[in-house]
């Protein structure tokens, strides 16, 4: 569930998931009024298309949104794209036994008029590279370079954009490399799945932006087998930009690797950053975040800055576990930005009687309501039932918060 544009605009995507990372038998509808009617169920596709042997996974569409550049006039969204050789479920499945049979591009697309339609992608890179070919999806030279796990795009004071991305960075250590290396770390050989940002300004006449590439960030191994990903992007109210982090201690023990939220910070728009470190409580206690899915949103109502995740009591073990999930402010006036731990808030749990103990109520959209000020959370409690096939035999849930000014 999203907004598109600046209105009151919303689109509503269902899918069915029967494999990790895949899903078909894909549906859209919208809904011009904030939700209070619909429009009749489209059906985008019900296998993902394909070509030569190669299947694609999201890549360049009419759907989705982005943030509204006020120097552009123009909407930008950043656009992840997997192309597949092979069987999708089987690729996916084999991917854990080291055998990466697919590539991951980021784009970028633009909208003229709020989302209703938009424009040609526009590949981003880091290195040199082909283009994306639509007539040979499976290209040599273009399915290893610009490799890239897309984040998020946030639209600065300073009249830039900002789009992050995931991408092998070049680590050498002898030591560390003995330390198991879990996907996305095995992009490429002597790197790490590290992070970085791209930095575009809008040039009129090119009627495109022009864009610089940051210093990377990464870690090693022994703190991240997983290296960085699912990077989300905040500007703070100071003007310094804050980029949250998954992170993952699969492969490693818990309590000599603890499994952290991670971040890094840019005092200059994004184009240099600071050290990583782990996010902790404002007293500057230290805490646990599995590798799952995280949200940071500024609320319409309050003007306050929010994260939605998962901070277990126990040390966890790579993805586990992936509850309970909870809201959180963040305070973004001190130095260094922290949770404010008197306003962590459950939204959700296990509940032992209940719900298996696979349960996972980590992946989900997040609504900021432009009406009403509240916020509407949309989730998969996958697991709830049992692990294998059962994981998702799961219901969708939708959680209604509200917000206030001095607490959630």
């Amino acid at each position: 569930m999203s907004y598109i544009g600046q209105g009151l605009r919303r689109q509503e995507t269902h899918a069915r998931v029967a494999s990790s990372d895949w899903s078909d038998h894909v549906r859209r509808r919208r809904s011009d009024d904030n939700g209070r009617t619909w429009s009749s169920w489209q059906q985008v596709y019900e296998e993902a298309p394909t070509l030569n042997g190669f299947t694609q996974s999201g890549g360049p569409s009419q759907d989705g949104t982005g943030p509204l550049d006020p120097v552009s006039g123009r909407l930008i969204k950043p656009v992840f794209q997997r192309v597949i050789r092979g069987e999708p479920r089987e690729a996916m499945h084999l991917l854990w036994q080291g055998d990466r049979r697919f590539c991951d591009h980021g784009f970028y697309q633009l909208s003229d008029d709020d989302g209703e339609s938009w424009g040609e992608a526009h590949m981003l890179k880091y290195e040199a590279g082909p283009d994306f070919d639509p007539q040979d999806w499976g290209a040599a030279d273009f399915f290893r370079s610009n490799e890239m796990y897309i984040g998020g795009a946030a639209v600065l004071a300073n009249g830039t954009v900002a789009i992050s991305a995931t991408i092998p960075v070049p680590c050498r250590d002898a030591e560390d490399e003995k330390v198991p290396s879990v996907f996305p770390n095995d992009y490429r050989e002597g790197c790490v799945a590290g992070a970085l940002c791209f930095v575009g300004r809008w040039d009129a006449d090119l009627n495109n932006y022009r864009w610089q590439t940051s210093t990377p960030m990464f870690l090693p191994r022994r703190q991240s087998t997983r290296g960085l990903v699912e990077l989300d992007l905040t500007q703070l109210q100071d003007g310094r930009l804050l980029l949250l982090m998954r992170g993952s201690n699969t492969g490693l023990d818990p309590l000599e690797c603890p499994s952290r939220r991670w971040y890094a910070i840019s005092e200059d728009g994004g184009l240099s950053w600071g050290p990583v470190t782990d996010m902790r409580w404002d007293t500057g206690a230290t805490l646990y975040s599995p590798a799952s899915i995280a949200h940071t949103f500024r609320s319409h109502r309050t003007g306050k800055l929010y994260w939605v995740g998962n901070i277990p009591e126990v040390p966890p073990v790579g993805n586990s576990p992936r509850y309970p999930l909870q809201i959180v402010e963040i305070d973004e006036t001190a130095a260094v930005p922290s949770f404010k731990r008197d306003t962590l808030t459950t939204i959700d749990d296990r509940d032992p009687a209940r719900d298996s103990e696979h349960l996972q109520v980590s992946n989900f959209s997040v609504v900021d309501d432009r009406d009403s000020g509240r916020v509407e959370i949309y989730l998969i409690r996958l697991g709830e039932r049992g692990g294998g096939d059962d994981v998702w035999t799961a219901d969708a849930c939708r959680y209604l918060l509200e917000l206030h000014a001095t607490e959630v």
